[in-house]
């Protein structure tokens, strides 16, 4: 996002969103970008779609990465950390389904401030709270 939208609830943070070819996962990324963060999109497979939603929230002024990652084999949990840690740093937020979030953690180590970790469905009320757009 450019400095014009540094007013966004999330300008300056960086989201991972978990299978974001998942309809909850596509929706759950536009919001979060729509509120200023940087998105990088996880998707096992569906390659095609990962890059139309990245594509997307570029074409509307937000920063957008996605990367192939099966996150139930831990070297490509562990490629898919790297990559974010060496292109945005620590995420701010992990959003996907419970299950996602503890080898998340173990895969990113010790995290200060600690990692949000919200659910597809807890986005939309997330942003509300911080006043950011909800919609896509």
């Amino acid at each position: 996002m450019s400095t014009s939208n540094a007013h966004l609830p999330l300008y300056g943070k960086t989201a991972l969103v978990i299978n974001s070819t998942c309809a909850a996962g596509a929706a759950a990324a536009e919001a979060l970008a729509l509120a200023g963060a940087r998105v990088m999109l996880n998707y096992p497979d569906r390659r095609d779609a990962a890059e139309r939603l990245a594509e997307r929230i570029r074409n509307r002024g937000g920063q957008a990465m996605a990367f192939r990652a099966d996150i139930t084999l831990p070297g490509e949990l562990r490629s898919l950390c790297d990559v974010l840690l060496a292109y945005w740093g620590q995420p701010d937020l992990v959003v996907g389904a419970g299950s996602h979030f503890v080898a998340l953690s173990v895969a990113l180590g010790p995290t200060d401030p600690p990692v949000l970790a919200l659910s597809y469905d807890a986005v939309a009320a997330f942003l509300a709270a911080a006043g950011g757009a909800s919609q896509t």
